[in-house]
């Protein structure tokens, strides 16, 4: 079965909230420890549709996949996201500095478990880097330090490399970057 990896479309938002949903709850019932996200909601899904970036695996007419990147604005009113836009004013990457105008927020990335190890995490990441690199030469993102598979994706399946660890709220984390151009 083929898997379809593409921009997110105004009829996939219900499925998009629910996949969200579960993944937030994922997340929540781990011992990962406090979750430092929300949960989407059908307008703020809309939103990303029609102004950022949103990209969907579907198989079999089921989204069984997303990965969202936004502008910085997007994210601005929560507190961890506050942290990071500070942060990021004295990171580089290869030798550029970063900004809030040459980066945008990637994630969060959610794949179905029965679809995972398949590729379709590095095919998603790779079709919104495409979709990108006209707009922004680098997309940062945030890996709770605990989640190692994830990292290890991020590390090897996205091209992502490290910017800082920090620490929020009793949490730790690893803030990373990539180029949209790789």
């Amino acid at each position: 079965m083929s898997v379809i990896i593409r921009k997110a479309i105004l009829a996939d938002v219900n499925a998009i909230v629910q996949l969200e949903r579960a993944h937030v709850n994922d997340e929540v019932t781990t011992k990962q420890g406090v979750l430092h996200a929300h949960s989407l909601t059908v307008n703020e899904v809309k939103q990303l549709i029609n102004q950022h970036w949103i990209v969907v695996a579907e198989q079999q007419g089921n989204i069984i996949g997303y990965v969202v990147a936004a502008k910085w604005a997007f994210f601005a009113s929560q507190p961890l996201y506050r942290y990071i836009i500070q942060r990021i004013k004295f990171a580089d990457c290869e030798g550029q500095a970063l900004t809030t105008t040459n980066t945008c927020q990637y994630g969060p990335i959610w794949i179905n478990r029965s679809y995972r190890g398949q590729g379709i995490f590095e095919a998603m990441v790779n079709e919104l880097k495409l979709a990108l690199k006209d707009r922004y030469p680098f997309m940062v993102t945030y890996i709770a330090a605990d989640n190692l598979r994830s990292l290890a994706a991020h590390y090897n399946k996205a091209g992502m490399h490290l910017i800082e660890h920090f620490s929020f709220e009793q949490r730790n984390y690893h803030l990373l970057v990539s180029d949209t151009h790789q």
